[in-house]
């Protein structure tokens, strides 16, 4: 593990799209810096103007607004992180905009690869754009590890978990027009990150009113070990294991890449791991489309476990929540296989969450063909609509 550390700036999907740009960062000034950073969760350190946003998020948008605050790390010390507010167009209801915390889907594990640094937001935009125009108001960390120095610990469910409950905590200090209660939104990465903040709010944050949990594709699951020492990895897969072994060099240091990966995989490792969401080139693409089992071998037992026990303690359902949970999935996910989120929602049914899973035809992205039932549902917590029965078999 890593040793304790005073607070300081340390803080799924693989997709093939043309490069994004990249602007605005840590760097740039806040305006209401306010000196050496309180140590209690939540707190609000500096906000600014954000103003680098892309053509999807300007059309929507009032106003965004950039936020560092402190959270809390793995090993429990306190931690800077950053984030963004977006409002709607328009004037806000009595009351002021529903308000959703949104974890947002890989983005990437490196600093530059925060969605705020992004005017796509790395892949993010089109989901925060739809929540913009049904009159939502969405706060997003960047998650610890993005947008400052320290490495990220990508899947690692209770930190970004904190991170979404602080942002929430940090929106209330700013004069904005936004309800105190939230609703939880996560894409991909993000449904672990906004599942974790659901199961340990009670404790962690309990100001906090969570009317909702909204998991969209959502990586309640990772058994990518498991998957390569069965030979049954995926395209995207392949390209994501430079992530994880990044993430297991969190806790070990010493955990190289070629523990796991071989031939080109092993020599393009560096740089996959290096890119964000939206970076990846037809070359790539092709490392992850020629793979072979041979490409992604354990080299003895140790190594196995190192990813797998990673991987495993950052899996969910760990507990129950009494917060109603909307899951809206693809029936042949490659990239977050459909088997995992199977019994990731067979647990959750079990330890008795009342929540409603919609499987629609399609892969990683099947969630969007039916983008409409996941805004009623969110509209639908705010007006005091009643919870519709669960799904599960009882």
């Amino acid at each position: 593990m890593r040793p304790k550390r005073a607070l300081t700036w340390v803080s799924l999907a693989a997709t093939v799209v043309l490069a994004a740009a990249s602007c605005g960062s840590s760097s740039d000034t806040g305006s209401s810096d306010t000196g050496a950073p309180p140590q209690k969760p939540g707190t609000l350190l500096s906000h600014r103007p954000l103003t680098n946003g892309g053509p999807m998020i300007s059309a929507a948008a009032a106003s965004a607004t950039y936020i560092r605050y402190v959270s809390t790390a793995p090993d429990k010390s306190p931690i800077e992180v950053s984030g963004a507010v977006y409002l709607p167009k328009g004037a806000a209801p009595e009351g002021g905009w529903p308000l959703v915390a949104y974890g947002h889907g890989t983005s990437g594990v490196v600093n530059d690869c925060a969605p705020t640094s992004s005017p796509s937001l790395y892949g993010n935009d089109t989901t925060v754009t739809e929540l913009l125009n049904n009159h939502k108001a969405v706060v997003m960390t960047n998650y610890q590890g993005l947008d400052g120095p320290g490495s990220a610990p990508y899947l690692q469910a209770e930190s970004s978990g904190y991170d979404v409950l602080d942002s929430v905590r940090a929106v209330r200090q700013l004069e904005l027009p936004v309800t105190k209660d939230v609703v939880l939104v996560g894409l991909s990465q993000g449904g672990r990150a906004t599942e974790s903040a659901a199961e340990t709010a009670k404790d962690y944050a309990p100001e906090l009113k969570i009317l909702g949990d909204v998991l969209l594709s959502p990586a309640l699951r990772s058994e990518l070990a498991e998957a390569a020492a069965t030979n049954t990895l995926t395209v995207g897969q392949y390209l994501l294991l430079p992530y994880l072994v990044a993430a297991v060099r969190y806790d070990h240091p010493d955990y190289s890449y070629d523990k796991l990966l071989h031939g080109p995989l092993l020599s393009a490792a560096p740089r996959l791991e290096g890119l964000c969401t939206g970076q990846t080139t037809l070359r790539d693409l092709a490392i992850g489309q020629t793979a072979t089992p041979a490409a992604a071998q354990f080299v003895d037992d140790a190594a196995h476990s190192a990813l797998a026990d990673y991987e495993s303690g950052g899996n969910l359902p760990k507990v129950a929540t009494d917060i109603p949970t909307f899951i809206s999935r693809g029936d042949s996910d490659d990239l977050v296989n459909t088997a995992w989120g199977n019994q990731a929602v067979a647990d959750m049914c079990g330890l008795g969450v009342n929540l409603v899973d919609h499987v629609l035809p399609g892969g990683h992205e099947a969630w969007r063909a039916r983008g409409d039932l996941v805004t009623a549902w969110i509209t639908d917590r705010f007006t005091g609509a009643p919870v519709p029965p669960t799904t599960c078999r009882r």
